[in-house]
């Protein structure tokens, strides 16, 4: 689900993550949203259709952790514009922006996300 319909492609904003169904499991998305606080001290995750209930269990999960402070929600349904033949359909489309913790640096520190690219060691275990 990741850039669809979204006709032009965007600017790329650095502090974005779009959540997809099948692209990256979970920890993936909580690794990702940390550095990217870390960073950027706010991350804009995005959704659309199934996708949008991973996207809620990732922000939950930050949240219940310590990790992040909601900042805003958004919800909308996106056209997309079937091919050939294909009519449009409308998909639900969630956006939420989050911003770190007050303790965010103390848990950065503490439990930092593997660096890119690598699985955490039990992730890693269990593969």
């Amino acid at each position: 689900m990741e850039g669809a319909g979204q006709g032009s492609a965007p600017t790329r904003q650095p502090n974005r993550v779009q959540v997809s169904t099948n692209k990256k499991p979970l920890q993936f998305y909580l690794n990702l949203s940390r550095r990217i606080m870390a960073e950027h001290g706010e991350v804009e995750l995005s959704a659309l259709g199934l996708a949008v209930s991973n996207m809620v269990t990732v922000v939950e999960i930050l949240k219940k952790e310590g990790w992040a402070v909601e900042k805003s929600l958004r919800t909308s349904l996106e056209t997309l514009e079937g091919e050939g033949d294909q009519r449009s359909m409308s998909k639900p489309k969630m956006e939420v922006v989050l911003s770190k913790s007050a303790d965010f640096d103390r848990l950065f520190a503490e439990h930092p996300p593997p660096p890119r690219g690598q699985r955490p060691a039990a992730e890693a275990v269990a593969a």
